[in-house]
């Protein structure tokens, strides 16, 4: 017998429906009727600040979501998970096991106690000489070129966790020669990593890197050449690169 309403169903690459508009203290409940295994995993800096953090499996932070009972959060055919909402704003959330490839991503609205729908996060636009959006699974524009000394903003007015990540060569982010970055070329990678390596280990334990609406990424760039980087999450697909030319 399905669950009462509020709730979301889950597809094989989707949540049914991707954004569920809802009044305060109503309870949601998740129920799989996909014979894939799935998650609830809020992105913890995606929910308002005074929110109650949600994942399946009962944990209390992404980081412990992510970690390494990830598992007691999965639901299987015929699970269900609920969580109530009592907090007016926007929630993010994903399914761990699609997030990357397929973006199984959904949404959380809750209305204000007058029955009013909050704004969704403010999209800040950087001050910068170039800025770069961000899709679903694409940056654009992908290609930019720029001239030493200029600044790039990248934003992300999406739902969607995407990084900026530069791929410097080496063998953690292994796309070859010509995927390197000039030989005096300072490392950049949203977070404020300064290396490939620290990225990929901050990503993995709580999305660190993520690209917020309210909080674009900005780097400075000082030296001629190609800087290729990339989504972590979406890497297959999702790159760009950087020309630097003196002026």
């Amino acid at each position: 017998m399905p669950p009462p309403e509020p709730r979301v169903e889950f597809e094989p690459r989707d949540f049914e429906p991707s954004r569920l508009v809802i009044d305060p203290g109503e309870t949601v409940t998740w129920w799989n009727t996909d014979f894939n295994r799935h998650t609830v995993t809020a992105y913890e800096e995606r929910i308002p600040n005074e929110a109650e953090y949600f994942a399946s499996g009962g944990f209390d932070s992404e980081t412990a979501a992510r970690g390494e009972n990830l598992h007691e959060g999965i639901l299987e055919e015929g699970d269900r998970f609920e969580h109530q909402f009592t907090t007016p704003g926007h929630y993010y959330y994903c399914c761990i096991p699609h997030e990357d490839l397929d973006t199984m991503a959904g949404t959380i609205v809750v209305r204000t106690e007058e029955g009013e729908t909050p704004s969704p996060p403010e999209v800040v636009q950087p001050e910068t000489d170039h800025v770069v959006g961000m899709g679903a699974h694409e940056y654009y524009p992908e290609s930019l070129q720029v001239e030493v000394g200029d600044s790039v903003g990248w934003v992300n007015g999406t739902g969607i966790a995407h990084s900026v990540t530069g791929e410097a060569g080496g063998d953690v982010i292994p796309e070859g020669d010509d995927r390197e970055f000039p030989e005096d070329g300072e490392y950049f990678a949203s977070g404020g990593f300064d290396s490939a390596e620290a990225a990929l280990d901050g990503w993995r334990n709580g999305r660190e890197g993520d690209i917020l609406p309210d909080e674009p990424f900005v780097h400075t760039f000082e030296t001629p050449g190609e800087y290729p980087y990339l989504c972590i999450l979406h890497q297959l697909w999702m790159r760009g690169t950087v020309v630097v030319r003196n002026p």
